[in-house]
């Protein structure tokens, strides 16, 4: 895995970053669980966006979800991870969920 972004339900959000991510390492010892419907509803839209690329770990690039219950990891491997995350970044926002990314410790909040 060469780069992770967390997309979340501003739910989880806090007023302090910190509390933030400290909640967030939290909710990743729990069991894995099914999404929310609403956060569902963006993973075919990213994955449209890279049909190219595979959902399993392979040699090379990949983009692999993991599911939990309010958030959702993508794990990447991409030759032009910036310009990908920008993408994902950009889908993310415009359908109003947070995003985090833990390698650049930001957070990433829609508009309101």
């Amino acid at each position: 895995m060469k780069f992770s972004i967390v997309i979340a339900d501003m739910k989880i959000l806090t007023a302090s970053d910190t509390k933030t991510w400290i909640g967030l390492s939290k909710k990743l010892a729990e069991p894995k669980t099914e999404t929310t419907p609403e956060l569902k509803e963006i993973i075919p839209l990213i994955k449209s966006r890279f049909p190219e690329l595979p959902n399993t770990m392979v040699w090379g690039n990949y983009l692999i979800f993991e599911e939990f219950a309010d958030f959702f990891i993508i794990d990447i491997d991409y030759d032009d991870i910036k310009g990908m995350e920008n993408e994902i970044v950009d889908i993310a926002l415009e359908n109003g969920f947070a995003v985090l990314i833990g390698k650049e410790n930001k957070i990433y909040k829609p508009k309101t």
